[in-house]
């Protein structure tokens, strides 16, 4: 009887000091993100007029995109060893305040090389961020609330473009203001807010728990048992040496399954401006309609994650909710209507905003965290290299079609094979477990 209650004090406790941490951290991180997102994906906005003045083609525009997700990738694994090391303080602001500059940088394109060189620097700057938070998250959030959490933070994909869609809307029509065009206005605006949130991220980030002058000692130790717990309880596979961690079959189907969702993340924001400017809407018009697919994705995910943390099965939950985008993208890609489209994107933004939320549940909960930071930067990695080619390929088979519908069909395929994929995982992972526990 005794020990009923001391479950249910210490379950209290764990959940009060939870919330505690999740006021002082999430709004913070939220921030970040969101002017992470509005600043990837602002030249979907920049594109109505900025195509025609720098000369681009659908497909160069589409090489832009993915050339900040291949420059981000290449840089992903030692920003999160860099961050394991130095701690996220540091890595985390160092991040934002050198997008936002390389966000206004923007502004100084004058050609498809050009673009190309400051998409690139972009994601050279930017590279780390989304692993590493994912990683400091799993040092402050017990495994059981990791998915709402996460998607409290993933909350920052589809406010950002509702609001990148109303803001670039009205930014846009200051064309001709102190005589710039109103896309470089664009990036000299959007820049600026990630600037001054790395400076005070600095003096208000705190990168563990047993360094958070903000719990009290109680508190501190209730949170660093629960952690504690989990690292024993949880199904991880050990490894020693980076290499070996990246080699990891377990390690690498994650990393492929990211590489899907990011094919599926890139495609909505960066396209559908585009296309519902062909239905010959004003600016003002296209940020109203497309807003509407990133809120209704926003609801869904709240939904589906809160569902994830009650029944706890992860792989089962990303694996269904990977088959929910894929359906989306099918709806998209047969649809000719204005309807159709604003309607099969909002079903895909439901599938992939969820995916994303509980998705990385999966590497911050079941990776021993001596191999965390390196495996978790190489499944950022391989899902950069999924937003770097997909983009690239929907620009080309726009070129060559003169639709986009081939490009979403193919997302499709993408998304259902990796529905599969993670469903599959936790076989891997049982046989990648007794293969080390015979090792020893």
């Amino acid at each position: 009887m005794n020990s009923a209650v001391d479950i249910d004090v210490e379950a209290v406790q764990e959940a009060n000091v939870t919330r505690k941490v999740g006021r002082r951290l999430m709004w913070f991180l939220v921030a970040l993100y969101f002017c992470a997102i509005m600043d990837r994906g602002n030249i979907s906005f920049a594109a109505l007029s900025m195509n025609r003045d720098i000369g681009l083609s659908s497909q160069m525009f589409g090489f832009g995109v993915g050339i900040m997700f291949a420059a981000y990738a290449l840089f992903e694994v030692p920003s999160n060893l860099l961050l394991a090391r130095i701690g996220a303080r540091a890595t985390l602001t160092r991040i934002a305040i050198l997008w936002g500059l390389a966000t206004m940088l923007m502004a100084c394109a004058t050609g498809p090389l050009s673009f190309y060189a400051l998409r690139a620097l972009l994601g050279v700057a930017e590279a780390g961020f989304l692993p590493g938070v994912m990683l400091y998250l799993s040092y402050w959030f017990p495994r059981k609330y990791r998915a709402r959490y996460n998607a409290t933070f993933n909350l920052a994909i589809p406010i950002s473009y509702i609001a990148s869609a109303l803001i670039s809307g009205a930014i846009l029509m200051m064309d001709g203001v102190a005589g710039l065009a109103g896309w470089k206005w664009l990036f000299i605006l959007e820049g600026l807010p990630p600037i001054a949130l790395g400076i005070f991220g600095f003096f208000y980030l705190t990168d563990r728990p047993s360094e958070a002058g903000w719990l009290t000692i109680d508190e501190r130790e209730v949170l660093e048992q629960a952690l504690e717990r989990d690292s024993r309880d949880g199904i991880a596979i050990k490894s020693s040496g980076l290499l070996r961690t990246l080699r990891n079959p377990v390690v690498l189907a994650l990393g492929l399954c990211n590489t899907a969702l990011y094919c599926g993340l890139t495609s909505p924001p960066y396209w559908l401006p585009q296309i519902v400017h062909g239905f010959r809407l004003v600016p003002t018009q296209i940020g109203i309609l497309t807003s509407i697919p990133p809120l209704v994705g926003l609801i869904g995910m709240l939904l589906l994650s809160r569902w994830s943390d009650r029944r706890g099965s992860r792989f089962v939950h990303a694996s269904v909710t990977f088959a929910i985008a894929g359906a989306g993208f099918l709806v998209t890609a047969l649809s000719t209507s204005l309807a159709g489209i604003i309607i099969g994107f909002s079903i895909a933004n439901i599938g992939i905003y969820a995916t994303q939320a509980i998705f990385w549940t999966i590497p911050q909960s079941f990776l021993h965290r001596n191999i965390a930071p390196g495996a978790m930067g190489l499944i950022g990695m391989m899902g950069s290299i999924g937003g770097a080619l997909m983009p690239i390929t929907i620009g080309r088979l726009k070129d060559l079609t003169h639709s986009f519908s081939s490009g979403f069909v193919l997302v499709v395929g993408v998304l259902f094979i990796a529905s599969i994929m993670i469903a599959s995982v936790p076989i891997r992972w049982k046989s990648a477990r007794s293969s080390t526990c015979s090792a020893r």
